[in-house]
């Protein structure tokens, strides 16, 4: 008689959570400043952006990530946002909107 376990840990043992995706992928973005697209075809989904989409809005958002200039994709041809999680690359923030007059 074949053993059965029936703990459900035993079964998702092996898959890819989302926490590692999301530690991937913000590797990823730190090593070089890549699109969306881009990011999402190096992680393993080549026609699968969303994948990606949540989590680096989320990370913007939250000061995580930032836009640091546009690039171009190299699946879609187009000029595009270059994403990046390294700090030392982000843009300097200026609160203080007088300066810009």
């Amino acid at each position: 008689m074949a053993s059965t376990n029936n703990n459900p840990l035993h079964k998702r043992q092996g898959q890819y959570t989302k926490r590692e995706y999301a530690k991937k992928l913000f590797d990823i973005l730190y090593k070089k400043p890549l699109s969306r697209r881009m990011a999402a075809t190096k992680m393993g989904f080549p026609d699968q952006t969303y994948m990606v989409t949540q989590l680096v809005y989320d990370w913007i958002e939250q000061g995580k990530a930032q836009v640091i200039g546009a690039i171009k994709c190299n699946r879609s041809g187009r000029f595009v946002g270059a994403i990046t999680t390294n700090p030392d690359l982000f843009k300097a923030k200026n609160d203080n909107q007088l300066t810009l007059f």
